[in-house]
Protein backbone atom coordinates (compact mmCIF):
# COMPACT_ATOMS: atom_id res chain seq x y z
CA UNK A 1 0.00 0.00 0.00
CA UNK A 2 2.82 1.91 0.64
CA UNK A 3 4.42 1.66 -2.25
CA UNK A 4 1.08 2.66 -4.36
CA UNK A 5 1.18 5.57 -2.30
CA UNK A 6 4.62 6.70 -2.64
CA UNK A 7 4.73 5.79 -6.61
CA UNK A 8 1.88 8.06 -6.85
CA UNK A 9 3.51 11.01 -4.90
CA UNK A 10 5.80 10.32 -7.95
CA UNK A 11 3.82 10.72 -10.48
CA UNK A 12 2.22 14.14 -9.20
CA UNK A 13 5.51 15.19 -8.44
CA UNK A 14 6.21 14.75 -11.81
CA UNK A 15 3.43 16.67 -13.05
CA UNK A 16 4.09 19.48 -11.33
CA UNK A 17 4.53 22.55 -12.54
CA UNK A 18 8.24 23.46 -14.07
CA UNK A 19 8.97 25.96 -11.06
CA UNK A 20 8.43 23.65 -8.70
CA UNK A 21 10.30 20.94 -10.34
CA UNK A 22 13.60 21.55 -8.92
CA UNK A 23 12.25 20.70 -5.75
CA UNK A 24 11.04 17.48 -6.14
CA UNK A 25 14.16 15.74 -4.63
CA UNK A 26 13.56 17.49 -1.48
CA UNK A 27 9.83 16.21 -1.39
CA UNK A 28 10.66 12.65 -2.85
CA UNK A 29 13.12 12.55 0.30
CA UNK A 30 10.68 13.72 2.93
CA UNK A 31 8.52 10.95 1.59
CA UNK A 32 10.81 8.51 1.89
CA UNK A 33 12.53 9.28 5.03
CA UNK A 34 9.20 10.28 6.33
CA UNK A 35 10.28 13.79 7.85
CA UNK A 36 9.16 17.28 7.46
CA UNK A 37 11.12 19.97 5.71
CA UNK A 38 12.79 22.79 6.91
CA UNK A 39 13.83 25.68 4.85
CA UNK A 40 15.60 28.93 6.27
CA UNK A 41 15.10 32.13 3.73
CA UNK A 42 18.21 34.47 4.49
CA UNK A 43 20.79 37.45 3.19
CA UNK A 44 24.29 36.21 3.77
CA UNK A 45 25.44 39.56 2.38
CA UNK A 46 22.78 42.39 3.69
CA UNK A 47 20.49 41.07 6.46
CA UNK A 48 22.09 41.84 9.56
CA UNK A 49 18.61 40.42 11.26
CA UNK A 50 19.61 37.34 9.23
CA UNK A 51 22.96 37.13 10.52
CA UNK A 52 21.48 37.13 14.20
CA UNK A 53 18.90 34.60 13.62
CA UNK A 54 21.37 32.02 12.08
CA UNK A 55 23.90 32.66 14.78
CA UNK A 56 21.93 32.72 18.33
CA UNK A 57 19.04 30.02 16.88
CA UNK A 58 19.87 27.99 13.87
CA UNK A 59 23.54 27.29 15.16
CA UNK A 60 22.57 26.18 18.39
CA UNK A 61 23.40 22.94 18.98
CA UNK A 62 20.05 22.23 20.22
CA UNK A 63 18.35 23.35 16.74
CA UNK A 64 21.19 21.64 15.10
CA UNK A 65 20.60 18.24 16.74
CA UNK A 66 16.52 18.43 15.77
CA UNK A 67 17.67 19.60 12.40
CA UNK A 68 19.91 16.69 11.09
CA UNK A 69 18.33 14.31 12.94
CA UNK A 70 14.45 15.01 11.91
CA UNK A 71 14.20 17.52 8.92
CA UNK A 72 14.80 18.00 5.23
CA UNK A 73 17.31 21.34 5.76
CA UNK A 74 17.53 23.67 3.08
CA UNK A 75 19.17 27.45 3.27
CA UNK A 76 17.62 29.67 0.65
CA UNK A 77 20.15 32.07 0.85
CA UNK A 78 19.47 35.76 -1.64
CA UNK A 79 22.65 37.17 -1.06
CA UNK A 80 22.63 40.78 -2.92
CA UNK A 81 26.79 41.47 -3.77
CA UNK A 82 27.64 37.42 -4.57
CA UNK A 83 26.41 35.67 -7.69
CA UNK A 84 25.43 32.44 -6.99
CA UNK A 85 25.48 29.43 -9.30
CA UNK A 86 22.44 29.99 -11.84
CA UNK A 87 21.01 26.03 -10.73
CA UNK A 88 21.60 27.34 -7.23
CA UNK A 89 19.78 30.68 -7.80
CA UNK A 90 16.59 28.33 -9.63
CA UNK A 91 16.20 26.10 -6.40
CA UNK A 92 16.15 29.57 -3.90
CA UNK A 93 13.58 30.82 -6.57
CA UNK A 94 11.54 27.79 -6.52
CA UNK A 95 11.53 27.67 -2.55
CA UNK A 96 10.89 31.38 -2.44
CA UNK A 97 7.47 31.34 -4.62
CA UNK A 98 6.63 27.83 -2.97
CA UNK A 99 7.00 29.03 0.46
CA UNK A 100 7.77 32.66 1.21
CA UNK A 101 6.22 34.83 -2.13
CA UNK A 102 6.18 38.14 0.18
CA UNK A 103 10.33 37.86 0.24
CA UNK A 104 10.44 38.13 4.15
CA UNK A 105 13.73 37.81 5.40
CA UNK A 106 14.78 35.82 7.82
CA UNK A 107 12.21 33.26 7.88
CA UNK A 108 12.24 29.24 8.74
CA UNK A 109 9.68 27.41 7.47
CA UNK A 110 8.66 24.29 7.76
CA UNK A 111 6.95 21.77 5.42
CA UNK A 112 5.36 18.77 4.52
CA UNK A 113 6.17 16.59 1.20
CA UNK A 114 3.50 18.28 -0.39
CA UNK A 115 5.09 21.86 0.49
CA UNK A 116 2.04 22.93 3.15
CA UNK A 117 3.16 24.89 5.23
CA UNK A 118 3.12 23.87 8.66
CA UNK A 119 4.94 26.62 10.63
CA UNK A 120 6.69 30.08 10.20
CA UNK A 121 8.94 30.83 12.13
CA UNK A 122 10.47 34.71 12.25
CA UNK A 123 13.37 37.00 13.88
CA UNK A 124 10.43 37.82 16.99
CA UNK A 125 10.99 34.08 17.99
CA UNK A 126 13.25 32.76 20.87
CA UNK A 127 15.06 29.39 20.82
CA UNK A 128 13.01 28.00 22.84
CA UNK A 129 10.16 28.99 20.78
CA UNK A 130 12.40 27.49 17.96
CA UNK A 131 13.28 24.36 19.72
CA UNK A 132 9.38 23.48 20.63
CA UNK A 133 8.42 24.25 17.36
CA UNK A 134 11.19 22.02 15.37
CA UNK A 135 10.29 19.25 18.33
CA UNK A 136 6.66 19.42 17.69
CA UNK A 137 6.86 18.19 14.03
CA UNK A 138 9.89 16.10 14.33
CA UNK A 139 7.97 12.71 14.32
CA UNK A 140 6.01 12.10 11.66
Amino acid sequence: MSTFISGLLSLILLMAPADKQPLNRFTEQAVKEHKYIAVYFSGSDWCSHCHYFNNHILQQDSVQQLLNKHYIYYNADFPQRKKLPPEDKQLNDAWAEALNPEGAFPLFVICDEQLQIKSRITRSHTIEAVTDTLQKYSNR
